[in-house]
């Protein structure tokens, strides 16, 4: 069996897998108590407060729910111009074989240390740190099988 695929990360792909590291641990229940506290206060006090306070707390209400998310996603896009731009993945009984910018590696499977299957992608960790990520739109209709073939690969 043999699969093949160029991996083309978005900056949305990034930003998707950042934003539910988030708000799926404990950073991301605080991030969700703050804003409605805030919205709580802001309605509470807007009749009252001045036009510098009426401003923090515009600006204290967009944090989480808005300023967070465009951040992450320019952190994701300036991630994105530290990579290759095109990435070739070859994946077959022997491991996996890249080739980008004119470089060629092999790594074979007892090599890899993990496929961990989101939402929007599969990653293939060559090691704790490093990984290779293939999106959704590459997998197509062959995600289930694909991920069931690393998984195999991958228990031996």
């Amino acid at each position: 069996m043999e699969y093949r695929y160029t991996s083309d990360v978005k900056p949305k792909d990034l930003w998707l897998i950042a934003m539910t590291k988030t708000y799926r641990s404990f950073i991301g229940v605080i991030n969700i108590i703050f804003t409605v506290a805030v919205f709580a206060l802001t309605l509470k006090f807007w009749s009252t407060a001045g036009d510098i306070n009426k401003m923090a707390m515009l600006f204290g209400c967009m944090l989480f729910p808005v300023i967070q998310p465009l951040a992450i996603y320019g952190r994701s896009v300036k991630q994105l111009e530290n990579l290759p731009k095109q990435v070739d993945l070859l994946f077959d009984e022997q491991g996996l074989h890249v080739d980008s910018m004119g470089k060629h590696q092999d790594i074979k499977w007892n090599k890899i240390a993990n496929a961990i299957k989101q939402k929007n992608m599969i990653v293939v960790m060559s090691d704790n740190n490093h990984g290779y990520m293939i999106s959704n739109r590459q997998l197509g209709d062959k995600r289930e099988e694909f991920y069931e073939f690393l998984l195999n690969k991958l228990r031996r």
